[in-house]
């Protein structure tokens, strides 16, 4: 089961697009315990622009060890807080 830790948006986009499990998606899962590999991320940077308007790199992508890392990510963006 996910937690306030874990963005709203990106949890319906990895549920609802990618297939993965939402009970997978705590916030202190890897993110290959969650069932996300690299293919999964790839298909994640190419949805993010389409359903939430922004783009991630991979690069930037990659450095999400976790879930929760992962939607802090995502929340950055969502609140315009720039990424390093």
């Amino acid at each position: 089961m996910t937690t306030n830790a874990t963005n709203p948006q990106l949890v319906r986009i990895l549920v609802e697009d990618l297939g993965i499990g939402e009970d997978n998606l705590r916030p202190d899962a890897s993110l290959n315990d969650a069932g996300l590999d690299s293919l999964a991320l790839a298909e994640l940077a190419e949805l993010l622009p389409e359903r939430l308007g922004f783009r991630l790199g991979d690069d930037v992508l990659n450095k999400a060890a976790t879930v929760g890392a992962l939607s802090t990510l995502v929340e950055q963006q969502l609140t315009g807080q720039e990424q390093r």
